[in-house]
């Protein structure tokens, strides 16, 4: 039988009477326990931070809604990895004693790499938060309810086959995080674009995603002088590169990826990411669905800001997780990941997903957005 996973602001719950728990409250409830091992601190905490947010507003939505049943709750357990593959470990075999139900892990690329061998061995299941690394998803013990930007055909050709051909660039210098294997990863197909389209790679430099000082960096770019700059980099590091671009007087765009869509790069940049150019799978101001709009409102009301693609993200992936506890009828981890195999659709926030082998493919086109100097988002235009 088919099973879809929906994502929803407001709904109403039909279903069956849960068999299984994890724990029960003073109350008798069954009570879920969901970890979250991600960065909230150091250079990943950019993404992190809205990951967690994002999370904890469905957690909010799930235990209001009654979405499972009988009054079984969500408990969200978040640990701080600081971007240290060795805390991640920790952290997921704490919460596999723990008994949790799920874990939502992966905020970078050393993370995500350090914990899919143990997630692919182990007995509770993850879904990844941010992580956009190659062969992630593993069923029935690691899911990613979103698209890989950099597979083949997929957003970052799309974007690059747009904004490539009718920017006129003739050169390009590129910057890359060389010790984060997804911004190598990344890296690669923005070199193949470059090449598709004529556009002359007059240098690769590398930089640790640690590292804050950009000051040579920027001081080699503004002699060369090209075309653009490609920032194959996290988003911390994309602006300080910025700030240090424009502190030299180098004016010219920026062409970014999807850690770029984050507020607080931007405010992070002094304003300096004015004109980076990026891709994006969700934008609170302009939402592909109407599942997208009420989510933006919704964490606008809680926190006081728009979320971003890591906030959707997290959103998504807690919902996802929510929908396996539901259709399983247990808190069983072996019970949540056949569960979670079991799910082929899901409506979120960034559009109709479709599972192939854990991972989703998004139905509807990414956004094409740059940063404007008054720190608005506007859609990129030739």
């Amino acid at each position: 039988m088919r099973r879809a996973a929906r994502t929803l602001i407001a709904l109403a719950v039909a279903g069956g009477v849960l068999a299984g728990c994890s724990s029960s409250d003073d109350d008798g409830a069954t009570t879920y326990l969901i970890g979250a091992p991600i960065v909230q601190s150091g250079p990943g905490a950019f993404a992190g931070k809205p990951v967690a947010q994002g999370i904890e507003l469905a957690v909010a939505e799930i235990n209001d809604s009654g979405f499972l049943a009988d009054g079984a709750r969500i408990e969200l357990e978040i640990v701080d990895t600081a971007g240290d593959p060795g805390k991640a470990i920790a952290a997921y075999r704490q919460l596999e004693a723990d008994d949790a139900s799920a874990v939502l892990c992966c905020t970078l690329g050393g993370e995500a790499g350090a914990l899919s061998p143990l997630l692919k061995e182990s007995s509770v299941p993850g879904v990844v938060t941010v992580s956009i690394l190659d062969d992630l998803a593993d069923p029935p013990y690691l899911f990613r309810p979103f698209e890989v930007p950099s597979a083949p055909g997929g957003m970052y050709d799309q974007f690059l086959d747009t904004v490539l051909p009718a920017s006129g660039f003739g050169d390009a210098v590129m910057v890359v995080n060389d010790d984060n294997d997804a911004m190598v990863q990344d890296a690669a197909v923005y070199e193949t674009g470059l090449e598709r389209h004529g556009v002359r790679l007059a240098k690769t430099i590398s930089v640790g995603t640690a590292e804050t000082s950009f000051t040579s960096v920027a001081t080699e770019i503004a002699s060369i002088d090209p075309d653009v700059v490609v920032a194959s980099t996290i988003g911390s590091s994309t602006a300080n590169l910025a700030k240090a671009l424009r502190s030299r007087g180098w004016d010219k765009p920026i062409v970014s990826n999807v850690g770029a869509d984050s507020r607080a790069a931007y405010d992070a940049s002094g304003g300096d990411l004015a004109g980076t150019v990026f891709p994006t799978p969700f934008s609170a101001a302009f939402p592909v669905n109407d599942e997208g709009a009420a989510f933006a409102a919704a964490y606008e009301e809680e926190y006081g800001e728009a979320p971003d693609m890591f906030a959707a993200q997290g959103y998504t992936a807690l919902w996802l997780v929510a929908t396996a506890l539901r259709d399983a009828g247990s808190g069983d981890p072996a019970d949540v990941a056949k569960a979670l195999a079991a799910i082929e659709e899901q409506v979120s926030v960034y559009g109709s997903l479709r599972y192939t082998e854990g991972q989703a493919e998004v139905e509807e086109p990414g956004r094409y957005l740059v940063w404007g100097e008054d720190g608005a988002l506007t859609p990129w235009s030739a």
